[in-house]
């Protein structure tokens, strides 16, 4: 059953928890460039979407999936509207991939109508007609049987160099900034954190998450911001106390951000 979406800009802060575990067919207009630890499996159903995973660009149509692993930036784009749906599996039930396939990653691009079929068909009956109603251990065993059907047709990719390792370092700053995105983050104050030098780090961010720190840690404080001015109880606080509270120091600095990524919303 389609639906419409009530708002195409969802805040990735609240929704990247390790145990999400929800897939959702709706009539989408796009979605901007945003990122999240959750693995995510993205259809289209009908139409035409262009979409952008990690710098690869691919138009993709009527039964064709994109994959998008952990911590991958990615941005859909359509000219009008499309049908589409997508799978969040959260990263503790996809632990046993990563164990049995070390270094490896699921390919971005499954172009197998016929063979995607078989992929939808158990998703909406297992996952979207579930209303949430999955235990733990269904939810593992899912995750698992849809991940070995990919895996079965289309294998796996080597993580090049040490993506692998990267990606375990910047999930860690990605939580690390969820939980102190208010507070005066730095290259500088990350590195030694973490114990990294500057330089490195910074390579190594936008080697993984394709995006300049700076407009990362701002795009951040602007979801969350957007997050508190939706909110009734803030309606009274002005703009520059509730972007104060997330960490910006200048108010046209947010309104970049916020343009970027919700040009289409009134503040």
């Amino acid at each position: 059953m389609k639906k419409e979406r009530s708002s195409q800009h969802q805040n990735e802060i609240g929704r990247d928890k390790e145990n999400r575990f929800i897939a959702e067919q709706y009539i989408s207009t796009g979605y901007p460039l945003h990122f999240h630890r959750n693995m995510e499996i993205y259809g289209v159903i009908s139409g035409r979407v262009a979409i952008k995973i990690a710098g690869e660009r691919k138009t993709l149509e009527d039964g064709q999936f994109a994959i998008i692993n952990s911590v991958e930036s990615h941005s859909y784009e359509i000219e009008n509207e499309a049908e589409v749906m997508y799978f969040h599996i959260g990263t503790c039930y996809i632990r046993n991939f990563l164990l049995l396939y070390p270094n490896k990653k699921l390919p971005h691009w499954l172009t197998d109508k016929e063979y995607n079929r078989k992929i939808y068909e158990f998703i909406k009956n297992e996952v979207i007609n579930s209303g949430g109603q999955l235990s733990e251990l269904k939810k593992t065993s899912i995750a698992g049987y849809v991940i070995a059907d990919i895996i079965e047709h289309y294998g796996t990719v080597e993580r090049s160099g040490n993506i692998a390792s990267d990606n375990n370092l910047i999930e860690q700053i990605v939580e690390y900034i969820y939980d102190h995105y208010n507070e005066n983050i730095t290259l500088q104050v990350l590195s030694e954190k973490f114990y990294i030098s500057p330089k490195a780090l910074s390579k190594k961010i936008s080697n993984v998450i394709d995006v300049d720190f700076r407009i990362f840690v701002n795009d951040i404080r602007t979801q969350k911001a957007v997050e508190m001015l939706n909110d009734p109880k803030n309606k009274h606080i002005p703009l520059n106390d509730i972007i104060g509270k997330c960490g910006f120091n200048n108010i046209n600095t947010f309104y970049r951000s916020y343009n970027r990524n919700f040009r289409s919303h009134e503040i």
